[in-house]
């Protein structure tokens, strides 16, 4: 099922890089009117937006019809699959832009973000067939995320980010977030996705450019302006049960995506070591685990300034700098316990 709902006011085309927003969405009644209308108030509209609805039960198409009209065509499409793959897919079929925006149906947009693609791919896009966004967690398009529980996410996620940017810098591209990224249409790798597992849109996608040789196509938008925000997790067990989700496909990686499996198994085995040191000469653990701490509290404070996630006061950012480092090795020791006695699942989706 798909029809159009009607669009008003211009389009704004200055950049004449024009751009279809893909949304797909399971039970997001509640978020996804406040995206649209970040995306309404966006000094360089879209062109198009596509919500990919995936059976969600709890009113998100008359959440999405209620709040309109929108400035912009937007089109409402039923997933043809199940899972947000299938729906991201279907979505940048549906595209008639050159370029297709991905972002998750929680997340929150400036209102100079597609400003801000839009410049990038105009000065860089013949060179790209996919770009990164910026992405951070937080709830909102701009400031601290207001739970330590938040910000210990965002942190966390960031140092991740981080390492993906300078991979990407370094012309070795290795990992990307679906919660924010950019693609060229045409060369989106649809039948490469492995519909199998319930994560992995991005890194698959990104493992088929890699695969087919093309790294150097791959590029990053550096500019804060097109930050995209998403919704940390409202609880322990959903953030472990989406870092389960992550873990499941880290093992099913391709050969393309060596180097993030490699720096997955790493970081693994780093803090198995540490456990282990601990349990033998404890004293010895103690220096292990400060030296790693006092290197992390550094790299978190560097790439947490850079997204604008740090408290305002000095003293507040020490307190979430100092309760990163020390509930990081038990949240990784956790995740990998309960990984097998959990099944992974995006929105209460299994896999396809």
């Amino acid at each position: 099922m798909r029809h159009t709902l009607g669009s008003r006011g211009p389009f704004l085309s200055q950049q004449n890089v024009p751009l279809t927003v893909i949304l797909p969405v399971r039970n997001e009644a509640e978020a996804l009117p406040k995206l649209l209308s970040d995306l309404a108030a966006q000094t360089l509209l879209p062109q198009r937006v596509i919500v990919v609805d995936d059976a969600s039960e709890d009113g998100t198409v008359n959440a999405v019809e209620h709040n309109g009209p929108w400035p912009f065509a937007l089109t409402l499409m039923t997933n043809p699959g199940q899972g947000k793959k299938a729906g991201l897919s279907a979505g940048i079929r549906a595209s008639t832009t050159t370029w297709a925006i991905g972002i998750d149906g929680d997340t929150r947009l400036g209102p100079e973000a597609l400003q801000a693609i839009a410049h990038g791919l105009s000065t860089h896009g013949a060179d790209w067939d996919m770009a990164l966004l910026p992405l951070r967690i937080a709830n909102a398009p701009a400031g601290t995320p207001p739970s330590l529980f938040g910000q210990l996410q965002a942190l966390d996620f960031a140092a991740m980010q981080g390492w993906a940017i300078t991979a990407v810098l370094r012309g070795k591209p290795a990992m990307a977030s679906g919660g924010g990224w950019v693609w060229r249409c045409s060369a989106f790798p649809h039948d490469r996705l492995r519909p199998e597992l319930p994560s992995g849109d991005d890194v698959f996608a990104l493992a088929a450019l890699l695969e087919d040789g093309h790294a150097h196509r791959v590029g990053w938008i550096d500019d804060v302006r097109a930050m995209v925000s998403a919704a940390s997790m409202p609880s322990l067990v959903q953030l472990l049960d989406q870092r389960i989700r992550w873990g499941a496909k880290t093992a099913r990686y391709p050969r393309a995506l060596k180097h993030a499996k490699r720096v997955a198994w790493t970081v693994s085995l780093v803090h198995l070591c540490g456990a282990v040191l601990l349990l033998v000469d404890p004293w010895a653990g103690l220096g292990y685990w400060s030296v790693k701490s006092a290197i992390d509290m550094v790299y978190s404070h560097c790439v947490g300034r850079r997204f604008t996630l740090l408290p305002p006061s000095a003293l507040g950012t020490l307190k979430s700098l100092i309760a990163l480092a020390v509930a990081h090795p038990i949240f990784v020791a956790t995740t990998l316990l309960v990984m097998p006695l959990r099944t992974a699942r995006w929105k209460g989706r299994p896999a396809a």
